[in-house]
């Protein structure tokens, strides 16, 4: 397995993927593969990470971890600490992420990250919600924590810099107004 990660100063496609959390039943290969390269590879973080591209964004993390021809580096525990706070948290929640970042392969950090989520149906969804009776606050919070479930309450709260009680307050909220919605409406049509 390659030592050193890509570095072009571009921003990559990275799967980062902790090692434990391979089920061998649904990917025996790569739980293989996995175990064969303990001898050549060990992670202070227990992580490992892959720079594929873009083609890569519609795998799962576990299939572009058990791409045989993308090299998988250790996550240093400085790579680790540079994410921000809701990247670690979907990484410790997951057992995986994917994202978009430059990696500095000289002081192990990475910079402008984003995740790879499938923006486009969280803002599509976010957008209908407005267009109903929530708010955006309402509307974010309950897509994030409840529809996607991406994040605790707590976790949330803390990337959002707000309260618990703010979030859940919102989320109840938008519950409130998509019942209420509901009631009028009860075959789920618009009119």
């Amino acid at each position: 397995m390659a030592t050193h990660p890509p570095s072009n100063g571009d921003r990559d496609f990275i799967t980062v993927f902790k090692t434990g959390s391979v089920d061998r039943d649904d990917y025996p290969d790569l739980a293989e593969h996995l175990l064969e390269g303990r001898t050549q590879l060990a992670s202070e973080t227990g992580y490992l990470m892959k720079f594929g591209d873009v083609s890569h964004r519609g795998l799962t993390p576990f299939d572009v971890a058990s791409l045989h021809d993308v090299p998988a580096y250790p996550l240093p525990k400085s790579a680790l600490e540079s994410l921000p706070a809701h990247v670690r948290a979907d990484l410790e929640q997951n057992g995986a992420v994917q994202m978009f970042a430059s990696y500095d392969r000289e002081q192990h950090r990475f910079e402008d990250v984003a995740l790879a989520w499938e923006e486009q149906e969280f803002l599509e969804r976010i957008a209908e919600l407005v267009a109903g009776d929530c708010s955006l606050h309402e509307a974010v919070d309950w897509t994030i924590v409840e529809e996607a479930e991406r994040y605790t309450f707590a976790q949330w709260a803390d990337i959002r810099g707000v309260t618990e009680d703010a979030v859940r307050s919102n989320v109840n909220s938008a519950r409130e107004k998509l019942l209420a919605e509901e009631d009028r409406d009860p075959t789920g049509e618009k009119e």
